[in-house]
């Protein structure tokens, strides 16, 4: 397993000791330390304070060697939530697997980290492919439709945001601007907020990733078409969430 500064890890607590506490991580093949300065942002008197042994603790890697250097303070709240999402679906499909093949759970397990490098990775290519990347893993239909499902009840959606500036200095201007805001609300799903003038927020959520980006692409063009027939100056800045 090859470590890199800047790693993220879901890290168990092995020994506390007076200046840092001992973790493994990567499936507890490795071992580090984490000094006492870098359990929290703020002064620590006591290590027990932070931890005790067992826990599970997300962790950066701060420095490379025989026994890697990592941290708990410098890991951001997002980089913790995504490392904990990454190691909740890994369980839970090691899981699903082992409630299918039982006894032989580690050799499926073994086919996937072979061809995918991980779990996870696993998973994020089914949610891109579907149905479709199972085919080669030659599995039943049973676990098929309930990995399917899994994928589809725990993959990201997102929800796209555009600040959208519309001016115009033609006659009736607030009506076609109107006319034009008027379209983009016809989809269920799709909401216009008015900021200031001339400023609009537009909210796309369809509740699935592919949709969304699609109706997304669709509504910018169809305002972009539209402002230009009516004389409308258009700009817009996109935000994922």
């Amino acid at each position: 397993m090859e470590i890199k500064e800047g790693d993220i890890y879901i890290c168990r607590v092995r020994k506390l000791l007076q200046h840092g506490i001992i973790v493994t991580f990567g499936n507890e093949e490795k071992e580090g330390f984490i000094h006492i300065s870098e359990l929290s942002k703020r002064w620590v008197r006591d290590v027990k304070d932070i931890a005790k042994e067992g826990d599970t603790i997300v962790c950066k890697v701060i420095t490379l060697g025989q026994s890697p250097e990592l941290s708990i303070k410098r890991v951001t709240d997002s980089e913790k939530r995504e490392a904990l999402r990454e190691w909740s679906i890994e369980n839970r499909l090691r899981k699903l697997i082992e409630k299918f093949y039982k006894k032989d759970s580690n050799k499926l397990e073994e086919q996937i980290i072979k061809k995918y490098g991980s779990i996870f990775n696993f998973y994020e290519t089914l949610t891109k492919n579907g149905k479709e990347e199972l085919e080669d893993l030659k599995l039943n239909k049973e676990i098929t439709n309930e990995l399917l499902d899994f994928v589809e009840k725990t993959k990201k959606k997102i929800i796209i945001k555009n600040q959208l500036e519309l001016r115009t200095y033609e006659e009736k201007g607030v009506e076609k601007i109107k006319e034009v805001l008027a379209e983009c609300i016809k989809t269920k799903g799709v909401s216009v907020k008015y900021i200031k003038a001339p400023v609009y927020m537009m909210t796309i959520d369809l509740g699935d990733t592919k949709k969304t980006l699609n109706e997304n692409k669709k509504l910018l063009d169809m305002i972009t078409k539209k402002s230009k027939t009516l004389g409308i100056e258009f700009k817009y800045t996109e935000i994922r969430q």
